[in-house]
């Protein structure tokens, strides 16, 4: 595991096929979360956003911010959920104890989550320093 390697979760393929949600029209938001990528559980059936501790605005970093130009598209037998990178400036004070980004459904009464992101450089144990900064593409 590292940098940017990512998973998504079991229980929102799950949820979808149940018809729980709407990828065309509803919301989705990242998050930096402090918990590390190694341990969380991508097979878990309680994958709402509750139940992670999120990383509170600080700096230039926005909490719970919504992706932008997100699209739902399907190619041959695979779909893809796809939204524009994002990105926040250098800043002293942006948060310095993050392991993890996650990608959720705002929309969703539970919040789901889709997709956990690597945010550290050995596989979640040493917070990320983004005080530099952050751009993921």
């Amino acid at each position: 595991m590292a940098l940017s390697d990512s998973k998504k979760t079991s229980e929102y393929d799950f949820q979808a096929g149940l018809g729980a949600y709407n990828n065309s029209t509803d919301v989705f938001k990242w998050v930096i979360l402090t918990d590390s990528y190694s341990v969380i559980d991508a097979t878990a059936a309680s994958v709402g956003i509750a139940n992670y501790t999120k990383v509170a605005s600080a700096g230039l970093y926005v909490q719970d911010t919504t992706l932008a130009s997100k699209t739902w598209t399907k190619s041959g037998a695979v779909s893809t959920l796809d939204y524009a990178d994002f990105s926040f400036a250098a800043d002293g004070s942006n948060p310095t104890t993050g392991k993890t980004i996650a990608v959720y459904n705002d929309t969703h009464a539970s919040k789901h989550v889709f997709k956990f992101i690597d945010l550290t450089i050995d596989g979640g144990t040493t917070p990320a320093d983004t005080t530099l900064g952050l751009n993921f593409t």
